[in-house]
């Protein structure tokens, strides 16, 4: 079970009501769960996906209320599109994936996990529009080198790192 833990502006965006949000519960994946917010860059409406665990992070832009309703399909495509970059074996993935077998919305629940994704939304933003916006950056750098940033919630540990050593855990 995965919980899409969904920001106040997400909830609104996807046209939630109260009794489509589940409780939230403790995770039981090995990544555990992922935070989703909104944000506008390039006057674009962008979707920023983090993982609570590891703050690993991947952006998705262009979204309009018809592509949305694809949420959790958006969110599984990303994270293998993400892992699979990033350089991940299949059998690594399929690791990850292990407990996705369904995915429920919930509200955020940690402030500080909360703080993390707002600093991912600004630095996604100075990234995109430092390199020209998004028809002229490379995304797929600038998501590459943000989940290589050392994160103090993390001792100082890269995103991507802390993925690779929750996967050699047995």
């Amino acid at each position: 079970m995965l919980q899409l833990r969904c920001t106040s502006k997400v909830i609104k965006f996807l046209g939630l009501k109260p009794c489509d949000l589940k409780e939230a519960k403790e995770p039981n994946s090995l990544l555990g769960d992922w935070y989703v917010n909104m944000f506008v860059v390039d006057r674009r409406k962008t979707l920023l996906f983090m993982n609570e665990t590891t703050l690993l992070s991947f952006v998705i832009y262009g979204v309009r209320k018809d592509t949305i309703k694809n949420i959790p399909d958006l969110l599984l495509c990303g994270i293998d599109q993400l892992l699979t970059f990033e350089g991940l074996t299949i059998a690594e993935i399929n690791k990850i994936f292990t407990r996705y077998e369904s995915i429920e919305f919930t509200k955020t629940n940690s402030r500080s996990t909360l703080g993390n994704m707002n600093d991912l939304v600004e630095l996604y933003k100075h990234s995109i529009l430092y390199e020209g916006g998004l028809k002229h950056c490379a995304l797929t750098d600038i998501i590459r080198r943000i989940n290589r940033t050392p994160q103090r919630n993390l001792g100082w540990a890269k995103s991507i790192e802390t993925v690779k050593q929750l996967l050699k855990q047995p």
